[in-house]
């Protein structure tokens, strides 16, 4: 029985990673539609929200809706927290390939060690420090093939790599305090309403642009249902399965599979250069997760 649970929490996880990955590609598909970023991610809560609605009423049927207080901080982590990450990432992806992007995000296990140091005292050791050297030689070489015109978006997703570790630092610390199907709704729902407030207020050149064909609006159920609903529910049960540790390792596959659907569905290079570059990523991130699977404070994903 416990054999038959670790290939199920596996083939969960390869499930969740394939689907996260997906939505660098289902993106790009709305982007390709004459859908911008703010469009894009404000269908895609919206969607998603109105989904997780009906998975809590399903898998947390007795399940109450949390005071006010924890509501709120739930709320405004998906209304600041997942709002920022998600605008400046899908930003830079109108101008940068899927799978490059992917893979400079990658440093963001190494700088949430960093942080857990700095903010809980947690001293990385010498194989975490490893870790980030190839990381950091990793995201060096993938994105040293970017022009100039582009090096606007390789800043935002250092920028995203960082203010996401904050995030999941604050995740840790909440989402225990109620139950998943609650939870990760209200986020939802916290990044849906900062989407739609942006919509209002900003100016002309940034408001949102939804897709002008159906397949682009395929594209935007897709991203909700295939790369946002279906991979976290999955990764929870698979979490539930086989612990932190083995998700942890299981999900450094994301950027692989984000990299090959860019090369087959958008016809992205698959250089050298990104080749040694996502090795070197994905490998520190692989050694990572295995060293610290019995810390509390190991991240798992986006």
């Amino acid at each position: 029985m416990r054999k038959n649970q670790n290939l199920l929490g596996i083939a969960l996880n390869i499930v969740s990673s394939i689907g996260f990955g997906l939505a660098p590609t289902f993106a790009k598909f709305a982007f390709d539609s004459g859908a911008n970023a703010v469009g894009t991610l404000l269908a895609r809560f919206t969607t998603a929200t109105v989904l997780m609605l009906v998975v809590r009423k399903i898998a947390s049927r007795n399940a109450k809706w949390p005071r006010p207080k924890l509501f709120g901080q739930l709320f405004l982590l998906g209304a600041l927290g997942y709002f920022i990450a998600t605008i400046l990432y899908f930003t830079a992806l109108e101008n940068i390939d899927s799978g490059l992007a992917i893979t400079i995000f990658y440093c963001n296990p190494v700088i949430v060690v960093l942080l857990s140091w700095w903010i809980l005292g947690v001293k990385p050791n010498r194989i975490i420090v490893i870790c980030l050297v190839s990381t950091l030689i990793g995201v060096a070489i993938a994105a040293g093939q970017v022009g100039n015109a582009n090096t606007i978006s390789v800043i935002l997703v250092l920028i995203v790599a960082i203010e996401y570790a904050f995030y999941m630092i604050i995740c840790a610390k909440v989402l225990p305090r109620v139950d998943l199907p609650t939870g990760v709704t209200i986020v939802m729902f916290g990044a849906a309403s900062s989407l739609a407030v942006y919509s209002l207020v900003a100016p002309r050149s940034v408001s949102a642009i939804f897709p002008a064909t159906t397949s682009g609006w395929v594209s935007v159920v897709m991203l909700a249902v295939i790369a946002t609903v279906i991979p976290t529910a999955t990764l929870y049960a698979g979490i539930k399965l086989i612990g932190t540790g083995k998700t942890a390792v299981i999900q450094t596959f994301e950027p692989v599979s984000s990299i090959i659907a860019g090369v087959i569905f958008l016809g992205e290079p698959l250089t050298v250069p990104r080749i040694v570059g996502a090795t070197f990523v994905v490998g520190a991130v692989g050694v990572l997760a295995t060293a610290e699977s019995r810390s509390t404070a190991q991240i798992i994903h986006q």
